[in-house]
């Protein structure tokens, strides 16, 4: 049974160019160990990548590895893309990172003339709708985009004009040698999550997993699917090896999740005791992102997989003025201060690194801040940048103890022991000292 093997070029050398074993830093190359082996194998669609101009080109050396990753919600490419092109275009001028994820695309996924949301029609969720005149001017103002900038782009998208995510990859770089669109591991290698919030793409370096995380919401049927969501990433987290998981992953994206107490402002008491009070359990009331559960949640992640928050590595200390990658909006009506998350901000955008890439990092960086939201780019959300220092650059050792040390400074930021010492609701033992906490209803 094949799967889905997405070459990075058609014209790459000969195998026998290529490690046989090992990366530079001693981890299975992709060539060997991909994605696929996580899963279980599936019928493939037999869909390849899109030839791209230079597919024909003549054969060149090895294409440099990813190390620059930009993780952002763009809340509408096609909006910013119309509305705010010049930050746009200074953004990936002066950064030039070789990969951004892009949450909340939204743009609606490719299906027959005339499709509307919900019609049952399939839809090709990697590929942008053109069902409408104005859908197909849109899809072609973001293919152009992206390629003036010299990236190529990998979607996921929905059927209607929500959630989404997108891949874009530097053409100069490695292409992925693998895509999947799903956290379910039985799932074909075609399938995609339904509201094309997934992407995993296979390196030589390492894994890379996009999400788009739901938000938690305000009903109880929001918190068990948030829940459920939780529940999937740990199960890939658990199918790969988890910590010991033979190839490192980069997990980025908007992870919808202020991980600790300083990672909101300016009060976080406000966050939790002013904002979804109305939840059934305890532990799931607060402003969503930052309840008691999903921080738990987020904890037993980092810990089932081995990974650590690349920008807490080299900013232990929480300052929520310049560590939040979400700020509210400025009042419609009156005065900016009339909005009610004017001036206030959550960290809910990560990039995620195996224990053995953390001391990697060699800059990671929010690329925005204020009230009036500096080179957020249109908006609510800014980029945040991590730079992984090239395989044979790497610092010896895994790195985690930095990181660890900033969440602990995190959580003990003003203020956090009223709250974070609550007992967590019983739950599902994952992994040696982790629990997922569960609100009063079942998912």
């Amino acid at each position: 049974v094949s799967r889905a093997a997405i070459p990075a070029n058609n014209n790459q050398p000969p195998p026998t160019t290529r490690p046989t074993t090992t990366t530079a830093r001693g981890y299975p190359p992709a060539s060997l160990m991909s994605i696929a082996s996580f899963f279980k194998r599936a019928e493939s669609s037999g869909s390849k990548r899109p030839r791209e101009e230079d597919d024909d080109a003549a054969p060149a050396a090895p294409k440099p590895h990813v190390r620059t990753l930009a993780a952002w919600n763009a809340n509408s490419l096609i909006q910013r893309i119309q509305c705010n092109r010049p930050d746009l275009d200074r953004f990936l001028r002066e950064h030039s990172p070789d990969v951004v994820f892009i949450s909340e695309v939204r743009s609606p996924a490719l299906g027959p003339a005339g499709c509307k949301k919900g019609d049952g029609q399939r839809r090709q969720q990697d590929k942008l709708s053109r069902a409408s005149h104005s859908l197909a001017s849109e899809a072609d103002a973001i293919a152009r985009f992206v390629r003036q900038h010299g990236y190529r782009a990998y979607w996921s998208l929905a059927e209607y004009k929500y959630a989404g995510t997108g891949l874009l990859v530097k053409a100069a770089c490695e292409q992925p040698r693998e895509l999947r669109h799903s956290l379910d591991p039985n799932a074909a290698a075609a399938t995609h999550q339904t509201e094309g919030r997934v992407i995993l793409a296979s390196f030589e370096r390492f894994d890379l997993l996009g999400t788009y995380t739901p938000n938690n919401g305000g009903s109880e049927d929001a918190h068990a699917r948030r829940r459920r969501w939780d529940e999937a990433c740990a199960a890939l987290l658990q199918r790969r090896g988890g910590a010991a998981a033979a190839r490192p992953l980069v997990w980025l994206g908007d992870l919808n999740v202020a991980a600790e107490w300083g990672d909101v402002g300016p009060d976080p008491g406000w966050f939790r005791d002013k904002n979804g009070q109305g939840a059934a359990h305890a532990d799931d009331r607060g402003q969503p992102g930052f309840t008691p559960n999903e921080q738990a949640r987020f904890r037993s992640l980092l810990a089932a997989g081995g990974l650590v928050d690349a920008y807490r590595t080299l900013h232990p200390v929480a300052n929520w003025a310049t560590d939040v990658t979400w700020r509210g909006c400025a009042g419609k009506d009156g005065p900016p201060a009339a909005g009610r998350y004017y001036a206030k901000g959550m960290r809910i955008d990560y990039v995620l690194v195996d224990r053995r890439l953390a001391g990697s990092v060699v800059r990671a960086e929010v690329l925005g801040g204020g009230a009036e939201r500096r080179g957020f780019l249109g908006s609510d959300h800014c980029p945040l940048l991590v730079e992984l220092a090239a395989a044979e650059e790497a610092k010896e050792g895994d790195g985690s103890r930095a990181a660890e040390a900033g969440h602990a400074r995190a959580a003990s930021a003003t203020g956090s022991a009223p709250h974070d010492a609550r007992p967590l609701a019983d739950g599902v033992g994952l992994g040696a000292g982790a629990r997922w906490p569960v609100g009063s209803s079942s998912s």
